[in-house]
């Protein structure tokens, strides 16, 4: 899933709502709009990321294990000891035809 417009925005913030913590929705909404490889698979360093939503790096990173833990995130790949991860795509399911080929094509 990768935010395009303001509807993106609304969907994932209806979709997030009551189900994860703010700083949960606040990583999700991270991933969601970083630049993504065609699998949607976010290659932004995490002390990027951290920066970015005003957190700390080890708040970043529990936060991501946290969603990991729970299928929101999941691991593509690793160089060494750096994993990288994407929004897990089975999530967006309901938004049907569109949120597919919006992953499709995202990057």
């Amino acid at each position: 899933m990768r935010i395009h417009d303001a509807a993106d925005v609304q969907y994932l913030l209806k979709k997030t709502g009551r189900v994860l913590s703010p700083n949960q929705r606040i990583v999700v909404m991270l991933y969601a709009s970083s630049e993504q490889r065609p699998d949607g698979t976010v290659m932004i360093k995490a002390s990027t990321l951290a920066a970015t939503a005003g957190m700390t790096p080890p708040v970043l990173s529990r936060t991501r294990k946290e969603l990991l833990e729970a299928g929101w995130l999941e691991v593509t790949g690793s160089v060494g000891s750096v994993k990288h991860y994407r929004l897990a795509p089975a999530l967006f399911e309901d938004r049907g035809q569109a949120g597919r080929h919006l992953r499709a094509v995202s990057g």
